[in-house]
C-alpha cells in the first residue's frame, strides 16, 4: 500500500513537472527531476532537455560536483536522442573538461567512452581511436578494471570493422578470461559476474561470425545459453537470441532467424529509434534471403521513412540500401533499385571519406595558412612602390634558396625512392618477414659458445622460437634478462648462442624482429598506417618515436612517414 501510494506520488511530481521551468524544477531532488528526464526523453525532449538543465542548476545551487556533470551528460544524451550529433559531441567534451578539472576519475572514464563512441559520426576512426587509447591508459593509471576492459573492447570493436578479426579476436577472449578468473565481492557480485561474462561471450561469438568462423560461433552460442537459467539482467538474452539469429541466417535457415531476431528485439523493447532501424534491417535481410521480396521491400522501406537518416549517418547505411536495392529489383522497380544501388555506393565512398576527415581538415589549414600569407604579400606590393626593388631582390634570393632547397629535395627523393624500391624488393624476396631485414654485427658481445652445453643451445633457440611466435618483442619489458627467465637461462647463456646463431647482438636482434613486423603491419594493415609514428613506436615495443625512427632509418634507409606515405601507392 505505502509502495503504490509512493508510486503515485512519484508519478503526480512527474507530472506537475512537464510545465515547469528550469527554476522550478530545480526546487525538486534529484530523483524527481531524475525521473522528468526519463519520462519524456522519448516523447517530448525539449522538457527532458529542460529538466537536464534544472538538474545542473540544482547541483550547481548545492555544490554537488558528481550530479552536476551527471546532468550535463543528460544534456549530452539528448543531443544523441535527437541526433545532433555536433552538439553532443561539444557538450561530451564539456563534461570531459568538466571531470578533470574537479578531478572526477570515473566520470572523466566516462567521458572518454562517451567522446571515443561519437567519433566515427563526428570525426573519424583515427581520432575514436585516440580517445579509446587514452581510455585505456587513463584506466590503467587509476587502477579501475571496469573502464580498462571497456577500452579493450571498443579498440576490438574497431578492429572488427577494419578486418583484422585475428586481433579483435585475441582483445575479447584475453577480457573473457579476465571476468572469468576476477573474484567476486560486494561491487562485483554473481550477477555482475554472469551478466559481464555473458556479453564478453556475445562479443566474442560476433567477432567470430565477422571472420566467417562459423562453428566457433556455435560452441560459443551453445555457451552464452547456459547462462539462460542463471540469474542474469533480462535484456542480455537479447544477446544470445541476437546471435543465434545470425547464425541461422548464415546457414540459410530463414525460418530460425527470424525467430530469433524478433526474440531478440522484443525480450528487451528500446524505444530507440536506431534499435527500430537495425531490426528492419535484420529483418528485412532475412525476408530477403527467403525470396520474400515484397515483403522484404515493405520492411527496409519502413525502417527507412520511420528513422529518417541524418548527413552524419550516410556513411553506414552501405549494407542497408544495398538490401533495399535488392528487394526493390525483384520485385520490378528498377527505379528505385538503381536509386538504392547507387546509393549503397556513394556510402560506401562516405565511410572511406570518414576515415580521411583528419587529413583533409590539416590540409584544409595548410592552405588557408599559405593563402593568408601570399594576401599579406600582395597587399604588401600594393602599398608602396618604393619597396619593388626590395621585393624583387628578396624574391631573386628566396628563388635560388629555393630552387637549391628543391634541387636537394628532388636528390634527397630519387634516392630515397631506389631506397625503397629495393626494401620493396626485399619484402618479396623474404620467404619470411625474419629475412627482410637481417643485421650482422661486426664487434659481437659474447663471441665463444664453447661452454654453452648442446642442449642449453637448443633449449634457448627453442625459446626464441616461441617468443617470436607470441611477438612478445613487441612488448616494451623485452629485455635480455626477461627472455632469459622466459626461457630459463641466464643472460650470459642468452647473449653467446644469440650472437653465435644469429651473427648479432641481443640489442640488434630485438630491433630487427620489430622493424621487420612494422615494415610488413605498415604494408599489409590499412589502420596501422593511421597510427600516428607515436603509436606505431609504441606499438612495437619502442618508448618513443624517436627510437623507432632512429632504427627503422637505420635498417631501411629511410623514416617511416616516407615508407608509410609511399606503401599505399603499391598496396
Amino acid at each position: 500500500m505505502r509502495t503504490s501510494f509512493l508510486l503515485f506520488v512519484c508519478f503526480l511530481s512527474v507530472f506537475a513537472a512537464s510545465s515547469q521551468t528550469e527554476k522550478e524544477l530545480s526546487s525538486l531532488s534529484f530523483d524527481a527531476i531524475r525521473d522528468t528526464i526519463h519520462a519524456y526523453r522519448f516523447t517530448a525532449s525539449e522538457k527532458s532537455l529542460t529538466a537536464g538543465k534544472a538538474y545542473v542548476l540544482k547541483a550547481q545551487k548545492e555544490g554537488d560536483k558528481e550530479n552536476e556533470w551527471l546532468g550535463m551528460e543528460s544534456i549530452a544524451l539528448h543531443y544523441v536522442r535527437s541526433r545532433d550529433y555536433k552538439s553532443a559531441h561539444d557538450q561530451a567534451l564539456k563534461t570531459l573538461a568538466f571531470a578533470r578539472s574537479h578531478k572526477l576519475r570515473k566520470l572523466e572514464l566516462r567521458a572518454l567512452v562517451f567522446l571515443g563512441d561519437l567519433q566515427i559520426l563526428v570525426t573519424s576512426a583515427k581520432e575514436q581511436l585516440a580517445y579509446y587509447n587514452e581510455l585505456l591508459e587513463l584506466a590503467e593509471a587509476y587502477g579501475i578494471d571496469e573502464y580498462r576492459e571497456a577500452a579493450f573492447n571498443k579498440i576490438a570493436t574497431i578492429m572488427d570493422i577494419s578486418g583484422d578479426t585475428k586481433k579483435a579476436l585475441a582483445i575479447r577472449k584475453r577480457t573473457l578470461a579476465y571476468y572469468k578468473d576476477k573474484p567476486l565481492d560486494s561491487t562485483f557480485t554473481q550477477k555482475d559476474k554472469n551478466n559481464v561474462v555473458m556479453y564478453s561471450y556475445s562479443s566474442l561469438g560476433g567477432t567470430y561470425m565477422l571472420a566467417k568462423q562459423l562453428d566457433s560461433a556455435k560452441i560459443i552460442a551453445s555457451r552464452v545459453k547456459g547462462f539462460l537459467s542463471k540469474e542474469i539482467d533480462s535484456c542480455n538474452a537479447a544477446y544470445l537470441y541476437l546471435l543465434e539469429a545470425e547464425i541461422a541466417f548464415k546457414e540459410n535457415n530463414f525460418k530460425l532467424a527470424k525467430e530469433k531476431f524478433i526474440k531478440g528485439y522484443g525480450v528487451c523493447p528500446s524505444e530507440y529509434d536506431i534499435i527500430a532501424l537495425n531490426k528492419a534491417y535484420n529483418l528485412g535481410k532475412v525476408e530477403l534471403g527467403a525470396k520474400n521480396h515484397e515483403e522484404a521491400k515493405r520492411i527496409l522501406q519502413q525502417g527507412l521513412d520511420d528513422y529518417q537518416v541524418t548527413a552524419a549517418e550516410e556513411g553506414f547505411m552501405s549494407d542497408y540500401y544495398e538490401q533495399l536495392a535488392e528487394a526493390y529489383k525483384h520485385t520490378g522497380d528498377f527505379e528505385q533499385a538503381s536509386y538504392f544501388f547507387e546509393k549503397h555506393l556513394t556510402t560506401q565512398e562516405e565511410y572511406t571519406k570518414l576515415k580521411d576527415n583528419a587529413k583533409e581538415v590539416i590540409l584544409k589549414d595548410e592552405r588557408e595558412a599559405f593563402k593568408k600569407e601570399f594576401d599579406a604579400l600582395k597587399v604588401q606590393k600594393e602599398q608602396s612602390q618604393v619597396y619593388l626593388n626590395y621585393l624583387f631582390l628578396g624574391a631573386s634570393v628566396i628563388i635560388l634558396i629555393l630552387l637549391f632547397f628543391l634541387l636537394k629535395f628532388y636528390r634527397n627523393k630519387r634516392q630515397n625512392e631506389a631506397k625503397f624500391e629495393a626494401l620493396l624488393a626485399k619484402i618479396k624476396a623474404a620467404k619470411s618477414p625474419e629475412e627482410i631485414i637481417d643485421t650482422k654485427d661486426q664487434e659481437l658481445e659474447e663471441k665463444e659458445t664453447t661452454d654453452v652445453p648442446e642442449e642449453t643451445k637448443l633449449q634457448i633457440l627453442t625459446g626464441l622460437k616461441k617468443l617470436e611466435e607470441k611477438e612478445y618483442f613487441l612488448q616494451q619489458d623485452c629485455n635480455s634478462y626477461n627472455v632469459a627467465k622466459k626461457i630459463g637461462t641466464n643472460t650470459t647463456y642468452l647473449s653467446k648462442v644469440i650472437n653465435s646463431h644469429f651473427g648479432k647482438n641481443f640489442n640488434t636482434y630485438i630491433n630487427d624482429l620489430r622493424i621487420n613486423y612494422a615494415i610488413v603491419r605498415i604494408k599489409n594493415d590499412v589502420l596501422f598506417r593511421s597510427y600516428s609514428i607515436q603509436s606505431i613506436a609504441e606499438e612495437i615495443g619502442y618508448k618513443s618515436a624517436d627510437s623507432f625512427t632512429k632504427y627503422f632509418k637505420k635498417d631501411t634507409g629511410l623514416n617511416p612517414s616516407f615508407y608509410i606515405k609511399n606503401i599505399k601507392n603499391v598496396v
